[in-house]
């Protein structure tokens, strides 16, 4: 008898967050994206000179442990779920990761921008491999029929909704702590 191979779940949706900045707050980032119809590429948090977009690729569900309250300074539950196969044609990749001087060992300094450091041997070990990150060097044009707002709050969905004359350009918004059965 043939033995079914071992799928591991992957999301069929990749997630880019927003969060508050000397410009607004991460709501107000998140209708800024989604007004400019594209999530431009930045240099933070990306090694090199390259400029990239990051996302997540994680379940919903994997989610709820990482936008818990405590976890704020770094994430909050206001972004956007893009299909994975669009991002894939538009160019996102998973990212490499691999402690710093191995990746300038084998890559070009080109290609810098797909790799996240990781150092399993230091206290605490440097390790982001639960975000499962994916990149594309360069903006990310969004296409409203693939992906979907992610809030925080009813209230939130209702501001989105307010902002755009009741018509965001995205297929749905998602409040998340209704979600997670909580407050995100």
């Amino acid at each position: 008898m043939k033995r079914a191979a071992l799928k591991l779940p992957s999301a069929p949706m990749l997630m880019h967050f927003t969060r508050a900045s000397a410009r607004g707050s991460a709501l107000d980032n998140l209708a800024a994206i989604l007004s400019a119809g594209v999530i431009r590429a930045a240099r933070r948090m990306v090694r090199g000179q390259t400029a990239a977009v990051c996302l997540f690729d994680a379940p919903l569900a994997e989610l709820k442990s990482v936008l818990d309250r405590r976890n704020r300074r770094r994430y909050e539950p206001f972004g956007l779920a893009i299909d994975k196969r669009y991002a894939f044609r538009m160019g996102a990749r998973p990212v490499i990761y691999l402690p710093s001087q191995e990746a300038e060992r084998i890559l070009e300094p080109a290609q810098y921008w797909r790799v996240v450091s990781m150092d399993l041997s230091k206290n605490p070990p440097l390790d982001w491999s639960f975000e499962r990150e994916w990149r594309i060097a360069s903006d990310l044009p969004l296409e409203p029929s693939l992906l979907a707002a992610l809030v925080e709050t009813w209230r939130d969905a209702d501001e989105i909704y307010e902002r755009f004359g009741g018509r965001p350009p995205c297929a749905g918004v998602i409040p998340l702590a209704e979600l997670f059965g909580r407050g995100a």
